[in-house]
């Protein structure tokens, strides 16, 4: 059965004392919102629409939007490593949240160097906030803050992570309270 948004959430009101520390979500972008797509070599990330026309997790997709509309208590960020040495990457992913996530303006978009600590990278990571990624290495790196895995149609083979996880299949909805119970948790 599928679920709206708000038949999870309500109407959320938040009151100005609310306002003044929003819990943050940081969502990656390769696995996460986008589809994966294992390549032979680095060869076809470098080339001109590699990144603008990954197709998206269209439940993940549709969750943050879930989380935007029925949760303002949540201030949603993109967190995404990009290829400094290419000439599309940055621009592209741009283009990509342009397209699929309007609602999150250039304000609410990090990008940071591939292969970079995602946690070093914001400088200041406040104990409640959380990361949505799919890859463990990122998950761990950015602990003791709250991480939560993303589970998609090819990682978690290994079963290495053990913490917060949800399903990037589940209808939007479920998802999103997915998210927002995994935060809450802690």
């Amino acid at each position: 059965m599928k679920h709206s948004c708000h038949d999870f959430f309500g109407d959320s009101v938040v009151g100005a004392e609310e306002t003044m520390h929003r819990q943050r979500l940081f969502v990656d972008m390769d696995g996460t919102l986008t589809e994966f797509l294992p390549q032979e070599s680095m060869a076809p990330l470098y080339e001109k629409g590699y990144f603008r026309n990954l197709p998206p997790h269209e439940n993940v997709v549709a969750a943050i939007r879930c989380l935007l509309s029925a949760h303002p208590e949540i201030e949603v960020h993109i967190l995404s490593a990009y290829l400094t040495d290419s000439p599309y990457a940055l621009a592209e992913k741009n283009a990509w949240v342009d397209n699929y996530l309007p609602e999150l303006d250039v304000s609410h978009r990090l990008f940071v160097p591939n292969g970079s600590d995602k946690r070093a990278c914001i400088g200041d990571v406040r104990e409640d906030d959380v990361l949505l990624d799919d890859y463990t290495k990122n998950l761990l790196r950015w602990q003791p803050s709250r991480a939560v895995k993303l589970i998609n149609a090819i990682n978690h083979t290994k079963k290495t992570w053990k913490n917060a996880a949800v399903y990037y299949d589940h209808d939007p909805a479920t998802l999103a309270a997915e998210i927002v119970q995994a935060m809450r948790r802690g």
